[in-house]
């Protein structure tokens, strides 16, 4: 492989953390939206925080096949935009529109039999009724979250990083007005604890679409695209290769949070106590994951817009800056949460039983931070390349194969509960990364090799 030299991968970082930090804020302001959640549920009672805990899991599962289709709008575009394609580009965004409508009223329905499940996976029968109200609550939001969604992946995919952060960070204040209000009651409201978590977040959903559609209609640089104007349905070409992108990325994203959502749903078995912990480790977990996940949104893209141009030195360059500025992220989550773990689960909750199980719980988050860095932005890099297929089956095979079967087996033959659960997803994830790595490097490999000295920036 050719060597880069100083400038060069200075220039790629420097392009890579532009894109990278407002879409990282993007996501931490969108994650800050289910920790205010979990902590205000946590403040009403441990029967709302089990539920919004399980309850969340369960509709995870559902939404991360339709959020992954959504995230196949990113390179779509990001490689029409590198070929300089404009009215394509309105096009998929169209397309988004039309699949996020049919994701949302699919999602809708899932959500109102939510009881059926959770009944057959043994949950106290307490918490099952506290989850299924819940979840009915959260039902009536689900075609405004795939609209934002669609807008989300094609702003991001056209680099417009910042207007997601900023409807994101907006949508802050309503989230903790609306769930204080519904969750304890006031002003002529009767206190709904879990459940009014569930409205808040459906208002909130629908408060994240209409600012960022807001924004996408008055950008003045987007009107050349035609998103909001003669619009007609997908023609089947483009709607066949949004499928065969995005469904993979769909089902490897489904085969991760399914792990991690069944897990949170098997330790629900384990009573309130256990179920609360876990759902607050977890929660630190992610808001930790956020980081490199908002890096890997500027690596697909990034990688996306240099594909489209067929400048495949400066691609792989992106590539590999992205996954190094990923495991630099990491390091630094990895102190916090090593260094001050029982101080941030005191903010969750004062129940001093569960400041030590979630403790226990971050301290083996702290250690699979490097390997779930490193396999998202892997992947990230690959879904640029529009490969996504192969990633998919690595991602079965590391979390279900690998994962979820020796954390079971852990938790359940050798009694270790929870513990043995996150050992498992310490494994699932090391494989994971692992083989998305190998998978980057072999096929940046076939490429050729030149990269043009002096390219400009992106737009």
């Amino acid at each position: 492989m050719k060597h880069y030299q100083s400038h060069q991968i200075k220039r790629e970082t420097s392009e890579l953390i532009r894109i990278a930090i407002p879409a990282i804020l993007a996501q931490l302001a969108q994650m800050a939206l289910g920790v205010s959640d979990t902590i205000m549920a946590g403040n009403f009672s441990a029967n709302a925080l089990a539920a919004v805990g399980t309850g969340f899991n369960l509709f995870m599962i559902i939404f991360a096949l339709f959020m992954g289709m959504m995230i196949a709008i990113n390179p779509m575009v990001a490689q029409l935009n590198g070929q300089k394609a404009e009215k394509p580009i309105g096009k998929v965004f169209q397309l988004g529109f039309v699949m996020a409508i049919v994701f949302g009223i699919i999602s809708f329905i899932a959500l109102n039999l939510a009881k059926y499940p959770l009944n057959l996976a043994g949950i106290p029968e307490n918490i099952v009724s506290t989850t299924s109200d819940y979840l009915k609550a959260l039902s009536w939001g689900t075609i405004s979250v795939y609209l934002f969604l669609a807008l989300r992946s094609g702003n991001e995919g056209l680099f417009s990083t910042k207007a997601v952060m900023v409807c994101s960070f907006l949508a802050i204040p309503f989230n903790i007005v609306l769930n204080y209000w519904f969750i304890f009651g006031g002003l002529g409201v009767e206190a709904m604890g879990a459940v009014g978590a569930g409205y808040a977040t459906s208002i909130v959903w629908t408060i994240l679409f209409l600012s960022l559609a807001i924004f996408t209609f008055a950008h003045k640089p987007y009107a050349k695209f035609e998103i909001f104007k003669h619009f007609a349905w997908p023609k089947w070409k483009l709607t066949k290769e949004y499928f065969q992108i995005g469904l993979p990325i769909a089902m490897g994203m489904v085969m991760e949070i399914a792990m991690f959502g069944g897990i949170g749903i098997f330790i629900a078995r384990y009573g309130e106590q256990l179920a609360g912990a876990h759902q607050i480790a977890m929660n630190i977990a992610a808001v930790a994951f956020m980081v490199p996940l908002g890096l890997s949104v500027a690596v697909t893209a990034r990688v996306g817009y240099w594909m489209g141009q067929e400048r495949y030195g400066q691609m792989r360059l992106a590539g590999y800056c992205g996954i190094g500025l990923s495991l630099l992220f990491q390091l630094i989550s990895v102190s916090i949460m090593l260094f001050l773990r029982y101080q941030i689960v005191g903010i969750y909750t004062d129940d001093l039983v569960i400041i030590d199980i979630a403790a226990s719980l971050i301290f083996l988050a702290a250690i699979f931070q490097f390997s779930d860095g490193l396999q998202v932005n892997a992947a990230g890099a690959l879904r640029g390349m529009k490969d996504t297929t192969i990633p998919m089956i690595y991602m079965a095979f590391s979390y279900w194969i690998v994962g979820f079967p020796l954390g079971y087996y852990l938790a359940e033959v050798h009694a270790m509960q929870a513990q043995g659960f996150w050992i498992g997803i310490i494994a699932g994830l090391t494989v994971a990364a692992i083989l998305l790595l190998a998978r980057f490097m072999r096929l940046t490999k076939k490429l050729p090799e030149e990269l043009e000295p002096d390219l400009p920036g992106t737009p």
